[in-house]
């Protein structure tokens, strides 16, 4: 079985392509490597993977990359609010744009298994309640929309997708991101014995970039069809920081600076009653990442190749690459 995994080089891609490369599937590619190719580069050799490196905005080679496929995973994206929110042309064209336009392409190659990656951010700030898969969306900044949109336009352009409504995700990947809270709260508990939590009330359902990629095998193939949210914990941004000061003996700072509007407890019992359950804790990335920094693999958490806004933004010429000639639209949600 042929799969296409667009966005296959990020932190959740890169995982995941060496779990299906693991199970014997043969895996295509697409990436346009903005953030290199080193998360990617020891699959090369592997006869069942394949490496086409172009962006997705580019609909000549996403034609030919559906070529003998039987299953699209799509990954791709600007992710995060604050990566996607600092160009919204671009980010539209990559996030919505070219995910309507996948979507559309898989219906006309008759590729029936369409598993998009969406995230719980649709639901915005709902904390009186346990969201569900039925609960009302309410995406509060550019990115929320942006896979809100696109979630809808995979409902109309495909006839039966997959949406996978992922929590926060944190953990180790080959492409390693410290812009994430867990990660980087991890990483200033061991590097500098403390961590800063701004705000701290608000709830996040979390989840382990492992298990992310084990959600999406699951959906492979169990043939999900369907909106499902995948999330192993909800925890306030306080409770995420005691969980990690329990483990490594490390200071909380408080502040109410910058406090994140998005509020939410995230239910997955949908999914778990089909037979997917998380298996990876907080403290399995506690884990993962002291290991990265004990054998010299982490020496500055805060460089920019670690962080999706300061790698994308950090530099004119990575400007350029992402930057290029837009398309108009807007991204009002009726």
């Amino acid at each position: 079985m042929r799969i296409l995994v667009t966005g296959g080089a990020g932190y959740l891609g890169s995982v995941l392509s060496r779990k299906l490369l693991d199970k014997g599937y043969q895996v295509r590619l697409i990436d346009a490597l903005w953030y290199g190719k080193e998360s990617i580069e020891d699959l090369i050799p592997n006869k069942n993977f394949e490496l086409i490196q172009n962006d997705i905005r580019n609909l000549v080679v996403t034609v030919k990359a559906l070529k003998d496929v039987d299953a699209v995973i799509h990954l791709a994206s600007i992710v995060g609010m604050p990566a996607s929110s600092i160009e919204p042309k671009s980010s539209e064209e990559i996030n919505y744009l070219a995910t309507k336009n996948i979507a559309e392409l898989c219906q006309l190659h008759n590729i029936s298994t369409y598993i998009f990656a969406s995230t719980c951010s649709v639901y915005g700030s709902q904390p009186e309640t346990l969201i569900t898969e039925k609960s009302p969306t309410d995406p509060l900044d550019f990115y929320a929309k942006q896979k809100y949109l696109s979630e809808r336009a995979t409902g109309w352009l495909n006839k039966a997708p997959t949406i996978l409504r992922f929590g926060t995700l944190f953990g180790s990947s080959p492409r390693m991101r410290f812009d994430l809270v867990i990660n980087r709260f991890v990483a200033q508990a061991i590097k500098e014995g403390k961590v800063t939590v701004f705000g701290g009330s608000q709830y996040r359902p979390f989840l382990h970039v492992s298990d992310a990629s084990d959600a999406i095998i699951f959906s492979l193939e169990k043939n999900l069809t369907g909106t499902y949210n995948v999330v192993s914990e909800n925890l306030t941004i306080k409770q995420a920081a005691e969980r990690i000061s329990k483990v490594t003996g490390c200071k909380i700072n408080v502040s109410n600076d910058n406090e994140d509007k998005r509020n939410y407890k995230v239910s997955a019992e949908k999914l778990k009653q089909i037979g997917f359950e998380p298996s990876k804790t907080i403290e399995d990335a506690i884990n993962e990442i002291k290991e990265m920094i004990d054998n010299g693999k982490l020496s500055n958490y805060d460089d920019a190749k670690y962080s999706n806004y300061k790698l994308l933004f950090g530099s004119k010429e990575m400007q350029e690459k992402v930057f290029i000639q837009g398309m108009p639209g807007s991204l009002d949600v009726p």
